[in-house]
């Protein structure tokens, strides 16, 4: 073993060593400890990652059996309230006269959903929140797919949920993430979800992924689809220049909306 290996592997042993004893680790305290740049550090977690050991977060790790846990939807719909209207704002400009989309669940697909004025619109969605919002739109046509209910979500999922999202189709598949990252793509908390998704982008000729600054650069349990399969990501310019030239290097178009007041 050279010299530079048997660097790296006392490198990786001890970013294992300091993950076991804490929730998270950055960038930045992993430079410090290790007394490495920043690319260096980059490079030993994608390894370590790769391996299983660790999982990425956007400017950091967590321990791989660390799952990311999502917060119940009421509290998701109050946060990040100025960044998710931007991104919102944002997307509502891929939508045109005459168009059929879907919709899927999440905070900030509820904002995108306030931003549809147009009445000639036939919208395809698997949320109640989405839905109930868009009754309140004079003359457009909403579709709510049925299937099994996913109470922190407000969403059906599942296989009705999945057979039902394949008798339609689609111009653009709007859809919110609990995590995306440039070399896992789009991942989602569990299976049924992840399906759910996965028949929406199947079924729709353009994706259009919305994700705030804090769902980028994370992983979570389940692949839904890499990140080619995605046209356009909506994001917030909370997001930092690295992690969008990141998601831009694949060939996804990135939209950094201007928050311009955070709360």
């Amino acid at each position: 073993m050279t010299g530079r290996s048997t660097l790296r592997v006392g490198r990786l042993a001890t970013i294992q060593r300091l993950l076991a004893g804490r929730e998270s680790l950055t960038i930045g305290e992993l430079t410090q400890e290790l007394g490495v740049s920043e690319a260096t550090v980059r490079r030993d977690l994608e390894m370590l990652q790769a391996d299983g050991l660790v999982q990425r977060t956007h400017g950091g790790a967590v321990p791989a059996t660390q799952r990311l846990k999502e917060r119940p939807y009421p509290e998701r719909h109050s946060t990040n309230v100025a960044e998710k209207k931007a991104i919102a704002e944002a997307a509502s400009r891929f939508v045109a006269p005459g168009d059929t989309i879907f919709i899927g669940g999440g905070s900030t697909t509820l904002r995108f959903a306030e931003q549809l004025t147009s009445s000639d619109l036939t919208v395809v969605t698997n949320s109640l929140s989405v839905a109930h919002e868009l009754s309140r739109a004079s003359g457009m046509h909403v579709i709510v797919i049925g299937g099994a209910l996913r109470s922190s979500e407000l969403s059906m999922i599942g296989p009705r949920a999945v057979e039902a999202i394949r008798s339609y189709r689609a111009t653009t598949a709007f859809l919110g993430v609990p995590a995306l990252d440039s070399h896992h793509g789009f991942t989602a908390d569990g299976d049924a979800e992840a399906a759910t998704d996965s028949a929406f982008i199947a079924m729709a000729r353009r994706t259009v992924v919305l994700a705030d600054h804090t769902k980028l650069g994370r992983v979570s349990t389940t692949h839904v689809v890499p990140l080619s399969k995605i046209h356009t990501i909506v994001t917030d310019d909370g997001a930092s220049s690295a992690c969008v030239n990141d998601l831009t290097s694949s060939g996804t178009q990135v939209v950094v909306a201007e928050a311009m007041v955070r709360v």
